[in-house]
């Protein structure tokens, strides 16, 4: 695994804890959780795959 595939990784998740924890605090709506959940996964997916 290259240094690239490695950070696309772990910014994938630190997005995902982000998105969480506002959803937890009632600054992000459910929608909002959903629809930031489905990006990161398309973004990583197209990028690790391409690469």
């Amino acid at each position: 695994m290259t240094e690239a595939k490695l950070g696309l990784i772990l910014t994938s998740v630190a997005v995902t804890v982000v998105a969480v924890a506002l959803y937890r605090q009632r600054a992000l709506g459910r929608n909002g959780l959903v629809t930031v959940i489905a990006a990161t996964a398309a973004i990583f997916a197209a990028m690790f795959f391409t690469q």
